[in-house]
């Protein structure tokens, strides 16, 4: 039970850092992409650490839990990506919000991201042919 317990905090809090290292994926942090490399290397690192104790805690199938909270936490910065563009575009709400600094985006380095998050939560969570045959 206590493993159980350890082993869903740890995938949800792995997975909230792993959705704001999608998210933050999407910022161009400077000119070239180094500093969106070296960004989305410590997000994926402190992300990394609570979802593999997390993987090792689980009493269950480990694997294909820590894939489908890759796939959550996929989905999750899909679905805050595209709510906060939306607020931030719609012209009546610009009224309510403070000055915003001008942020510059990386729509192609922050989609492959997206992709090969999606790709690696798939990978793992997807059934074995073992779960397929019903052996």
């Amino acid at each position: 039970m206590i493993r159980r317990v350890l082993s869903i905090l740890l995938f949800v809090f792995g997975g909230w850092m792993l959705m704001s290292e999608a998210i933050a994926a999407f910022i161009d942090a400077g000119p070239g992409h180094a500093d969106s490399a070296m960004l989305i290397t410590i997000f994926a690192v402190i992300a990394g650490l609570p979802l593999l104790l997390g993987a090792w805690a689980s009493p269950g199938s480990r694997w294909r839990e820590l894939g489908l909270t890759i796939l959550i936490a996929t989905g999750t910065a899909l679905v805050c990506g595209i709510s906060t563009v939306v607020v931030l575009s719609d012209p009546g709400m610009k009224q309510f919000l403070p000055p915003i600094p001008r942020i510059n985006f990386a729509p192609v380095v922050g989609a492959v991201n997206l992709f090969a998050l999606a790709v690696l939560g798939w990978l793992l969570y997807r059934p074995t042919r073992q779960q397929v045959d019903g052996d």
